[in-house]
């Protein structure tokens, strides 16, 4: 398999594993503990720290819109995304020694059911990632 093309999207079970709703439990800086990439997102996308967001009862497969609104100048938000995403296949080896194993050399990543900036933006983070995972073999 060496170049594929992987639709992500969680609610069909297309490649769940991959996707910012997937358990893949990571911390950040202050050693809070996020199972989603998407709990870590919702929490900061603001561009603050939002407590209430975090402390929610999260699980793989949920999304919990925060109400503090999101911080786009900059691409501040997607730049978000791409770190976190980063953090989570970096603190979970197993998951990120699968990324490069399961999706071939060179995977063309696709997330056709977005009608949003993450349709592009996501398979480009995973592309990303799949990179840097590939470097730490």
């Amino acid at each position: 398999m060496s170049n594929s093309f992987i639709n992500v999207w969680y609610g069909s079970n297309e490649n769940a594993w991959l996707s910012n709703l997937a358990e893949r439990s990571f911390s950040d800086k202050y050693d809070r503990e996020y199972v989603t990439v998407e709990h870590a997102y919702q929490t900061f996308k603001s561009g603050e720290f939002d407590e209430r967001i975090y402390r929610r009862n999260w699980a793989p497969g949920l999304k919990i819109v925060g109400k503090k609104g999101t911080r786009i100048k900059d691409d501040w938000n997607i730049r978000l995304m791409e770190r976190l995403v980063l953090a989570s296949f970096d603190q979970n080896p197993d998951v990120r020694e699968r990324l490069v194993n399961d999706t071939g050399s060179n995977p063309t990543f696709t997330h056709h059911q977005d009608r949003g900036i993450w349709r592009k933006e996501f398979p480009r983070i995973l592309k990303l990632a799949h990179q840097i995972a590939k470097g730490k073999e």
